[in-house]
């Protein structure tokens, strides 16, 4: 089944545009540390938890989205793609925002994680050539090097850019698997 979320083109396009035009709200060096509580240093972070991000518990079909650089520690980026963090780039959203991202700029590479809210129909719109992917949350599909993820009334979309079009699928659904529990 070939499918995806308007929304979800529009929000990818327009991080897109964002960041390379500079405009995206924060920038850390991955060294210092973030007004969202982005780890700092290399040293392994604790795992943090849905309710420790949004303070009630799991946002999977209510409640407010949790930042998604407080999803992976560094050590965890840096761990699923096998490439050092050079920059964070943060959303700066406020916690009633529908829609979320955090991009870990990385050498000769990118990891980037956008959430949102959505409904079975909107995830399930069709789009051409979108490849469904089997074994990551309850519905998902490749498109464009994204990997789209249906999470309840969450969109997750993972795009890894750094390794073969293969390797970045996998990163991508290890990333998906780690930070769907903690939404």
């Amino acid at each position: 089944m070939k499918r995806l979320s308007a929304f979800a083109v529009v929000s990818f396009a327009a991080v897109v545009v964002l960041s390379g035009c500079g405009i995206l709200d924060k920038k850390t060096d991955g060294n210092s540390a973030s007004a969202a509580g982005a780890p700092t240093g290399d040293a392994a972070q604790p795992t943090p938890t849905a309710s420790a991000v949004s303070g009630v518990g799991s946002a999977k079909d209510a409640g407010d989205l949790p930042d998604p650089c407080t999803l992976l520690s560094k050590a965890e980026v840096v761990e699923l793609t096998g490439r050092k963090i050079t920059q964070i780039d943060e959303d700066g959203a406020q916690p009633s925002d529908t829609t979320r991202f955090c991009q870990w700029q990385q050498d000769s590479g990118q990891l980037a994680v956008f959430i949102a809210r959505t409904t079975e129909e909107e995830f399930k719109t069709t789009i051409a050539d979108a490849q469904p992917v089997d074994g990551v949350g309850e519905d998902a599909f490749e498109l464009a090097g994204h990997l789209y993820v249906l999470y309840g009334t969450v969109q997750v979309d993972v795009y890894s850019r750094g390794a073969s079009d293969d390797q970045n699928l996998t990163d991508s659904k290890e990333v998906a698997d780690k930070v769907i529990p903690r939404i």
